[in-house]
This record gives C-alpha cells, sequence and structure tokens, in this order.
C-alpha cells in the first residue's frame, strides 16, 4: 500500500504526497481545497487545477529540505538514505518554510504548540560552528524542523528572552546561524552588510547578534510567522527555485537555476504591485554587486503571500559579503548582461539588466549611481552603529574596504 502524507495550511488539509516508484514525490490537492472559496495554489509552479507534473511537484517539496553537508548530518542522524526525500520530508516536515506543515496525521490541532528550552550552555556549544546543531536537533523528540540552504542553521521560538526549540508541527519564529569552521565572523557579516542594505532602503530581515560564552549567533527573526491570539501563523512563501518549478540542485544559473530575466517574469506575471517589486528586485541585483555577495541564488529571494491572494517581494535576506572570503568566488551566482564577474559591470550589462527587468536604461543607470552614493554614505554611520551594539570587529575594516573598492569600480565604469 502507497505512504501516504498529509499537507496541511493551518487547520485543513489541502493535498496529499505519496512516492512514485522512482522515489520522486507526487502531490496532488485534495478536491475540496480546490473548491474552497479562500484557497490558493501552493506555488505559482503547482496551479490549482493540478495541471503539472510529477517533476514539479518533487522540486517543490525537496526545496524545502536542508542541502549539502546539513542535510548528510541529518540524514546520518535518523539513519534514512540520503536520496530518500520523501522519508526525510515525513520526518522533519513539521515546521518548513512558508505556511505548510506535513504530517503523518490527517487532522493535526494548529493550536497545539509546544516548545522546550535550549540551555545557555548547549547555545554556547553550537555557536562555534559545530557541525551538526540542526542535525543534533530536528527528527528527535517529536521536533520537525525543516529548513532549506546549505549553512547549518536552527529554527527557533523567542519568549521572554529564553530560546526554545518547537515540538511536532509548531511553528518556529526566529532562526539561529552559527559560525562557520570555513568562513570567519560569518554572523558578524550578514549582520552587518543586512544592516548596511536596511541603512539605504532595502526591505531585509530582522536581524541581531547574540553572544554566547564562545561566540557570536546571528538571530533572525522569520517574516513568514505572525501572532495572533497568542498563537503564531505560518505566511506561504516560496523561493524563486520553487516558483519556477527548478531543483535546489540547479539553483545557479549556470546550472540552469533562475536568472534576473526569468525572476523579472515571474513578478511581473504575478505579484500584486509589478511595478513596485520590480525596483525592489533591481535595488537587490545592484546592492549585491556593490555589496560583494556573489551567492545571490535563486533560493536567496522568495515571494510572500499576504492574504494568501496578495503576492510580493519577501524581505531580502542571507545578505553576505562573500568576497570576504578569498576561498569563495567572486563570480556572481546571477548574472548582468552576461557577466558574472563584477569587476567588469558597467554601462552595457545595467542597460541589458534594465532590458532584463523591463525598466528604461537611464533609470537604472541612475539607481546604481544613486546607490554608490548611498552606501558610501552610510557606511561610517553603520560601522558605528554595529560597533556600539556588538563591539568591534574585523569585518568592520575589511567589509568597508571591499565595498569602496567596487563602488570605485562600478563609477570608473559609468563614467569612462
Amino acid at each position: 500500500m502507497t505512504e501516504t502524507l498529509f499537507v496541511h495550511y493551518e487547520h485543513q488539509t489541502i493535498g496529499l504526497l505519496t512516492r512514485t516508484e522512482s522515489g520522486q514525490i507526487k502531490f496532488e490537492y485534495q478536491p475540496a481545497w480546490q473548491t474552497n472559496k479562500d484557497n490558493f495554489a501552493v506555488s505559482i509552479s503547482l496551479p490549482l487545477s493540478g495541471d503539472f507534473s510529477v517533476e514539479a511537484s518533487h522540486h517543490f517539496f525537496v526545496n524545502l529540505l536542508p542541502e549539502a553537508n546539513v542535510r548528510q548530518q541529518i540524514c546520518k542522524s535518523l539513519q534514512i538514505s540520503q536520496g530518500n526525500d520523501f522519508e526525510l520530508l515525513k520526518a522533519i516536515g513539521g515546521d518548513c518554510a512558508g505556511a505548510l506543515a506535513i504530517t503523518q496525521e490527517l487532522v493535526p490541532d494548529p493550536l497545539d504548540q509546544r516548545y522546550e528550552p535550549i540551555s545557555e550552555a548547549q547555545l554556547a556549544d553550537w555557536s562555534i560552528g559545530a557541525p551538526d546543531a540542526f542535525s543534533a536537533v530536528t527528527g528527535h523528540n517529536e521536533i520537525r524542523l525543516s529548513l532549506a540552504g546549505a549553512q547549518d542553521k536552527l529554527p527557533v521560538h523567542i519568549k521572554n528572552s529564553q530560546l526554545l526549540i518547537p515540538q511536532g508541527n509548531t511553528p518556529s519564529t526566529y532562526l539561529l546561524k552559527f559560525a562557520s569552521p570555513f568562513y570567519s565572523h560569518l554572523p558578524e557579516n550578514e549582520t552587518f552588510t543586512t544592516m548596511l542594505a536596511a541603512a539605504v532602503g532595502l526591505p531585509v530581515v530582522d536581524i541581531q547578534l547574540k553572544k554566547t560564552a564562545k561566540a557570536n549567533i546571528a538571530v533572525i527573526a522569520r517574516y513568514d510567522r505572525t501572532e495572533q491570539a497568542e498563537h503564531y501563523r505560518r505566511l506561504h512563501q516560496e523561493d524563486f527555485c520553487q516558483a519556477l518549478g527548478i531543483s535546489s540542485v540547479n539553483k545557479y544559473e549556470k546550472e540552469g537555476g533562475p536568472g534576473l530575466r526569468q525572476c523579472a517574469e515571474i513578478i511581473r506575471q504575478h505579484a500584486s504591485f509589478p511595478v513596485l517589486e520590480l525596483q525592489k528586485l533591481l535595488q537587490w541585483a545592484l546592492f549585491n554587486l556593490l555589496a560583494g555577495n556573489a551567492d545571490a541564488h535563486g533560493k536567496n529571494l522568495s515571494l510572500l503571500y499576504e492574504n494568501q491572494r496578495s503576492l510580493k517581494l519577501a524581505p531580502f535576506y542571507d545578505l553576505v559579503c562573500t568576497r570576504n572570503y578569498r576561498n569563495i568566488s567572486r563570480h556572481m551566482a546571477m548574472s548582468l548582461g552576461g557577466i558574472t564577474d563584477p569587476d567588469l559591470v558597467g554601462a552595457k550589462q545595467l542597460e541589458a539588466l534594465a532590458d532584463d527587468l523591463g525598466i528604461r536604461h537611464n533609470v537604472v543607470i541612475k539607481a546604481a549611481k544613486t546607490l554608490c552614493e548611498q552606501l558610501q554614505n552610510a557606511i561610517p554611520t553603520t560601522v558605528e552603529q554595529f560597533a556600539a551594539s556588538y563591539g568591534n570587529s574585523p569585518i568592520l575594516e575589511r567589509i568597508p574596504i571591499i565595498i569602496r573598492k567596487q563602488i570605485r569600480r562600478l563609477r570608473t565604469q559609468l563614467n569612462g
């Protein structure tokens, strides 16, 4: 008999998951959900009509799962084969990105929200970048947390300054990001870079640093959670790999992942206010260029569904100056005018970006020059704010130098 998992939105079962003979995850909407007046498609790639392929449903749900070393650690901990996506989703799909909960139960209780505390000692041990913080927790003791990506991070809840781990299908409300054994001061880097993006007007996640006895942790408020009547609701979201039906294995543009033209087309067709969202996409692309963030791929850009039918870009996240690390290529995950080397981007590439976004050339050139000036002015203030809040850090010296160099390069290209 084929095993079934149930896909829930709040108290409603909206679809079923089964495993095909080839091991793919097949999704089918429940007829009652398809006719519900408050329904919505769980993805642009999975229309309510049910007219989509098994590959599309497989890619959407696998995109909810961790990747790379984090996935390997979890599979080892839970004794699940690394290629068994269905079994892994069954084990840890209780709290995913977005509004969906995946369970073995037909009718879970959305108000049954339970947590267990994290000790300061445990938090300190995780903070130094041990490679198994997530895998040590999820899948055990009724904890069913899943989060996409290759970085070790932990979904949590915070109440009265106490960090708590959600149990069962209880929603998490924050993410913890730990130090990396490969990339020095990564939580500080992401916090500073995100603060800088906020300073020049980009809509970004709320991020802070928390100091433990051993290292700093980045604490990020989840934009896909909202408090309601002393409980937390999930808001639906999907990243651009999910929206386009692309596997997380191919998240980089050079491997068939989303490019800016594809992202812009999704926004034009589906966003509630396309012009506004395209302007945000432009600012995101230009900021990543100037801030030295080469890892801005299709899973680091998402769509947020407000009231199910109102669609906009989610606050920007995973903003890191990757150029701070010599063992990460400077080449951008999404090309600008066919160019991935940020040092070679000039007017020609920005005009091609304008064509991709459907924006006038002069508007994009002006936006680039304006952002250069805004960043130049914002760096000193942001450095002061970071130091006042969290103390001095080597990133406060290195990252401003990197960004100022990129500003000078782009200005030279545009004025040459």
